[in-house]
């Protein structure tokens, strides 16, 4: 019997299982013989039928290790650097310069943006696999431990507003994750804001690359709402970076919650995965007589096509760490878009589709010929 994380129901079903996936998606593989022995586990992704969460029951905390080889940077993007801009913006509509906590704060990039507005007084954030890679503004102090009520005794009274972006998909017990900021926020009727992966557009857009071993815990626009109702939180669900993510804000209820889940949803199927995928095994095949097949997108979902999918000759990715590098277990190379080019490479498929614009311009700067893709809307 297997226990929901989240609403504590054991009514769930297995959407799909894999095994020998990396533990780590975004790091920095120098060598083509550390790719192929990379540390590898298992997937068994569940989806709960009372709230609709979906976890890797599988998962083990200990696989993982955000060391100094872990890089998830998208910052080369204008795109993505565009889409934190608009989050910072949601935030910096309260009036008046404010204060700011930032869980799983990365290497402190989301705070930068922040306190460029100037409207930002002071910007703590919380996260051990912090590095310190980049200078930071002087009003940014970072704390590299994990957010617990313990921790968050030492925090200065005058915090006005509390976030956590791409944070609780990693967290395998989302409850006591919550549970802390909700104790903390509570106490001092501070705003919370949220953004994670929704499993809704996984499953809707059949993305069989968006399920990975870092990602233990999806939620969709419900489960998010039991989560936080658990621990005496009501919130406000958008879909935001083309509906791949959901931006939640939160706020302390105005009436007691408890820990029932709401009746199930008709949850849309994933009975499409599979031939997702099965497409895309012919289609590489097909599109390899005409030259080598690069991805674009080093990262996530890059990793996980270029180990599903025989055919891949190449990943291109902006991140100057990880050009010269290698996917782990697959050991695909990684290289620039000049270099993909020298490579001879014929098509290219897009992993992410809200890249394609930007891509597509990048080519065309570069006098490419050849089929562009995407992978979503090619498979439709």
């Amino acid at each position: 019997m297997i226990t929901c994380p989240v609403c504590l129901e054991t009514k769930n079903h297995v959407v799909l299982t894999r095994d020998r996936v990396p533990v780590l998606q975004n790091v920095i593989v120098k060598t083509e013989e550390e790719a192929l022995s990379f540390p590898v586990a298992r997937l068994k992704i569940c989806r709960c039928e009372a709230c609709d969460f979906v976890w890797n029951a599988d998962f083990d905390p200990d696989a993982i290790d955000y060391n100094a080889s872990y890089n998830n940077s998208v910052q080369g993007s204008a795109v993505y650097r565009a889409h934190q801009a608009a989050m910072a913006g949601r935030i910096l509509s309260r009036p008046g310069t404010f204060n700011c906590v930032d869980i799983g704060c990365g290497e402190a990039e989301f705070l930068q943006e922040l306190t460029a507005s100037g409207r930002i007084g002071k910007a703590i954030g919380f996260d051990p696999a912090f590095k310190g890679l980049h200078p930071i503004d002087e009003r940014i102090s970072v704390r590299t431990v994990y957010f617990d009520e313990e921790t968050a005794r030492d925090l200065p009274d005058d915090i006005h507003v509390v976030c956590s972006r791409h944070v609780i998909e990693h967290i395998p017990a989302p409850r006591p994750f919550i549970e802390a900021i909700a104790a903390y926020v509570k106490s001092r009727n501070l705003p919370l804001f949220l953004e994670t992966p929704d499993v809704e557009w996984i499953f809707r857009n059949n993305a069989f690359e968006d399920f990975f071993y870092e990602h233990c815990s999806l939620f969709s626009p419900r489960s998010m709402a039991v989560l936080l109702a658990a621990y005496g939180l009501e919130c406000r669900v958008e879909p935001v970076y083309g509906g791949q993510y959901m931006w939640i804000e939160a706020w302390p209820a105005r009436a007691a919650a408890g820990d029932t889940p709401p009746a199930p949803s008709d949850a849309v199927s994933h009975a499409g995965i599979a031939e997702a995928l099965s497409y895309w095994e012919t289609k590489l095949a097909d599109l390899r007589r005409e030259g080598p097949v690069a991805i674009w997108g080093g990262a996530s979902k890059g990793v996980t096509f270029s180990l599903l999918v025989d055919g891949v000759d190449a990943a291109i990715d902006l991140n100057p760490a990880k050009q010269g590098c290698f996917m782990p277990v697959s050991a695909t190379p990684i290289v620039s878009p000049e270099a993909a080019l020298e490579r001879g490479v014929r098509s290219i498929v897009v992993m992410n589709p809200n890249y394609l614009g930007e891509i597509r311009t990048r080519l065309k700067e570069m006098n490419w010929q050849g089929t562009l893709l995407t992978l979503q809307a090619d498979a439709a």
